[in-house]
């Protein structure tokens, strides 16, 4: 069941927006807009841009233009393609196949306008597809169609190399000049199909940390996942094993200034302090190493968030939010009393309801951060004694199961698949076994870059471990991974359809086959996901192209919004919400 509203909503309340579009609320879509997985790209943010026939260009990215592209490259300061060097290079053991290297240039970094020190650094090929930098990076260019030489659209060409043939040692892979300033990880953007990758506008350093921290909460960490830690842990990974220039190069830190050791040496003391006291033979037991990794306190059972009915309870009680919530459903109600509508009240009136509705999601946000981080410092406490209480009655000659594999149900095959593939540590493989799986990596992460997850009211992961204070594990056997579908033809679709289907849907290429036939609960539903998702920030006067399959392909635009909602009416017989406010 796609996520959609539960009341009912009149069929003819042309801007009817109750309580809940404060808190946007969108229908089949996620409330804050950040969990939709990203995949078309596009150049704008609120609309689609077509060539002379009609069809739109949001893949082609050949219809930049170079300009656009050096404007960004002046505003932001990210890793672009122009700082990557890919590279095949022969073998230097004879007889085996070329391996690719790529050159990555950083120059971005802190202080950089004072005194800039550019760095380059060489990556290699990693027998596991979950670690291999280069695979995710040719998956990028090659969903990006950065690629100068045609004919790689695909990993295969990548890996079936043969330089010795041609008597040379190396082969470097060229960009698209379009593409030499373009960011190679972008944020995401808004238009008419919901959120889309942007050509252009790099990923922001705040997003970037909102991922870590969820990444790092999901995983079970006790502390914070933060960029730093990659970072100290990548300084002292090198301490020791390279000379303190090397280390310093890699920091990018001024020789003999200290910085290291003030900063970024690790608090644990990586030495058997104890043994060489002693003066005994300094053994190597793993513990040392163990204690100055954070992934020691990582609990993957550690609960993500706080059951929704203990955080109801705990919201209610707190007397700053319960004013918000009394003064903010009075002024709603005093709106929809004088104006019947909340757009048909005064600007002012509106602005204020408004920002009343802002202060009241801003304080039960803080709150609700609050509340898990005080919810997961009680279990990481709580959790060492049940598990000695449990190790005080434990039997003797009890057998130690080893965990089961944690499956989780995805909405999208490629995900599914690229899973398997992603998860497969496997090291006793033929070099042409390895080979293969990485293929199939990074193909799955290109088909699966063309596709759309939407948001659904129920969570589909199964639980994720076994539970250290149950002796029974919850995860089922994973199920036959089928086969991807190929794109249906738009024979499958007709030209009349249900007057509960979304006609942007249904011609979305990026959803399943059947998230583009789905259907809401009745049309007023289907009215609003419409209006608050693919036509939010369309202006009335702007040329919209008829997404229907059969439509597209005769490259059928029509002049505003009004007559888009009058061909949806007449030719496929749905009728949409009339502009009653102009937009």
């Amino acid at each position: 069941m796609i996520f959609d509203f539960k009341d009912d909503r009149s069929d003819d309340g042309a801007a009817d927006k109750d309580i809940n579009d404060y808190f946007g609320l969108d229908s089949g879509y996620n409330s804050d807009k950040t969990d939709v997985t990203m995949t078309e790209d596009t150049d704008k943010c609120y609309t689609t841009e077509f060539d002379e026939c009609g069809e739109p260009l949001r893949y082609n990215v050949n219809a930049a233009k170079f300009s656009e592209f050096e404007e960004a490259k002046r505003k932001y300061k990210a890793l672009c393609y122009k700082d990557i060097c890919l590279w095949i290079v022969q073998n230097p053991k004879r007889g085996e196949r070329d391996l690719p290297a790529m050159e990555v240039h950083l120059q971005n970094h802190k202080s950089v306008d004072n005194k800039p020190k550019p760095t380059a650094f060489l990556f290699r090929e990693n027998p596991f597809s979950m670690l291999c930098p280069i695979s995710y990076i040719l998956t990028r260019a090659i969903r990006d169609n950065a690629i100068l030489v045609n004919g790689y659209t695909s990993a295969e060409p990548f890996f079936a190399t043969d330089l010795g043939s041609q008597n040379v040692k190396a082969m470097k892979v060229h960009w698209k000049p379009e593409c030499l300033k373009r960011p190679v990880f972008r944020r995401s953007v808004w238009t008419t199909n919901g959120w889309a990758k942007s050509k252009t506008e790099p990923i922001p350093y705040s997003k970037y940390a909102f991922y870590l921290n969820r990444l790092g909460r999901d995983a079970g960490f006790e502390d914070k996942l933060t960029s730093y830690c990659f970072h100290r842990g990548c300084a002292n990974a090198i301490d020791g094993k390279a000379s303190d220039a090397v280390r310093d190069q890699v920091m990018r830190h001024n020789p003999f200034t200290g910085v290291f050791n003030e900063a970024y040496n690790n608090q644990s003391v990586r030495f058997n302090v104890q043994d060489a006291y002693l003066e005994s033979d300094i053994t190597d037991d793993g513990l040392t190493r163990a204690f100055t990794h954070m992934s020691i306190r990582c609990n993957p059972g550690a609960p993500k968030e706080v059951p929704r009915e203990v955080m109801n309870r705990l919201l209610a009680a707190d007397p700053e939010i319960a004013i918000l919530e009394r003064e903010f459903k009075e002024s709603h109600t005093r709106i929809r009393w004088e104006y019947k509508f909340i757009n048909r009240a005064p600007k002012e009136i509106r602005e204020t309801h408004k920002k009343l509705g802002q202060q009241l999601k801003a304080a039960t946000k803080s709150l609700e951060d609050e509340l898990e981080a005080e919810h997961r410092k009680d279990y990481f406490f709580y959790i060492h004694n049940e598990m000695m209480k449990r190790q005080l009655n434990r039997p003797l000659n009890e057998m130690v199961e080893e965990g089961a594999v944690p499956v989780i149900e995805h909405q999208l095959e490629e995900r599914t698949r690229l899973q398997l593939v992603l998860c497969d540590l496997s090291k006793d493989l033929s070099p042409q076994a390895i080979v293969a799986r990485k293929v199939s990596a990074v193909n799955l992460q290109i088909a699966l870059a063309s596709r759309k997850e939407l948001m659904t009211r129920q969570r589909r992961s199964a639980p994720t471990c076994k539970d250290p204070l149950k002796g029974e594990s919850l995860i089922c056997a994973p199920a036959p991974t089928p086969a991807l579908d190929p794109l249906p033809p738009a024979s499958k679709f007709p030209l009349v359809y249900e007057k509960t289907q979304c006609i942007f849907c249904i011609g979305n290429e990026a959803l399943s086959y059947c998230q583009r036939r789905r259907k809401f609960r009745r049309p007023s539903h289907m009215w609003d996901h419409v209006e608050n998702i693919h036509l939010r920030d369309v202006p009335a006067e702007q040329r919209i192209i008829c997404h229907h399959p059969i439509c597209k392909a005769e490259g059928l635009i029509l002049d505003g919004v009004v007559l888009f909602k009058n061909h949806v009416a007449t030719v496929h017989e749905v009728r949409l919400r009339p502009n009653v406010f102009p937009h």
